[in-house]
């Protein structure tokens, strides 16, 4: 189609191989109008295969590997490129294991107050302490890592490069857990729990809401002992939830494509 060329390329590698193909740019150009995709009929539905690329499912389903852009122009969240597109499940292994590496370390806070309801101490919160960049060391296990994100809300340090395992184990007999400090502030909290990252939780609901609506920091960890009819839904299901929901998609019905690339092109040469 000649209109292509009016699109910048990019670098795309498509059988992950490390060899990348030249590809249009086609989702950086342009957000087509709503009302323009709102005029459009013959919408159908195709889930993605383990593994299928835009061009593989263009032929699949136009007889051509021509029109694998219109996937990333009628579904909102592949507007933001091939990044969204779902991964297969040997490159979500791949990623899941670099993006969450390392531990999740979560206090248990206790907020004390005065009289007038004042907030006059706030132990083991995370709040105001440590630093982005700084080494946590464990004082009992002697684990150590450098400390990637704090996450207020959900109590959540994330330590990575980690050597050693932190304590955090509530759960146990023993009640083990232990001091941790950053080597830089000098601040210290005691752990709560010590989860591996990627199974940490990525948000926490009441166990018998059926909607698993998140709750907030407020409800879960502020006194002591936190709430105890707490479910949560780790890192590593979040991501595989979200990849399954990129790989449905929606597509022009194949008796309105042609259509549907001439109005397109005279959108954009309007």
């Amino acid at each position: 189609m000649s209109f292509f060329k009016q699109f910048p390329k990019v670098d795309y590698d498509f059988r992950n191989t490390g060899t990348n193909q030249k590809m249009t740019d086609i989702y950086r150009s342009i957000r087509v109008l709503p009302t323009f995709l709102d005029q459009i009929s013959g919408y159908r539905f195709y889930e993605i295969a383990n593994g299928e690329r835009p061009d593989i499912v263009s032929q699949r389903l136009y007889g051509t590997a021509n029109y694998y852009w219109t996937f990333f122009v009628v579904n909102d969240f592949l507007h933001d490129g091939y990044r969204a597109w779902p991964m297969s499940q040997e490159q979500l292994a791949a990623y899941l294991a670099k993006e969450y590496e390392g531990y999740v370390i979560t206090t248990d806070t206790i907020v004390r107050t005065n009289s007038d309801g004042i907030i006059t101490d706030h132990e083991n919160s995370i709040a105001g302490r440590f630093q982005l960049g700084e080494t946590i060391t464990g004082a009992t296990s002697g684990a150590s890592g450098t400390l990637t994100k704090k996450n207020i809300d959900m109590n959540q340090l994330v330590i990575q490069n980690v050597t050693g395992n932190f304590i955090g184990n509530p759960d146990l007999v023993q009640n083990e857990t232990e001091a941790i400090i950053g080597a830089t502030t000098g601040d210290n909290v005691s752990t709560y729990q010590a989860f591996k990252y990627i199974d940490a939780p990525y948000y926490y609901y009441i166990e018998n809401d059926v909607d698993k609506k998140p709750v907030s920091n407020a409800v879960f960890v502020t006194g002591s002992p936190p709430q105890s009819d707490l479910a949560y839904q780790t890192y590593r299901d979040y991501e595989f939830e979200l990849n399954e929901q990129r790989s449905k998609i929606r597509y022009i019905d194949p008796n309105y494509i042609e259509q549907f690339v001439n109005d397109f092109e005279e959108l954009l040469n309007e």
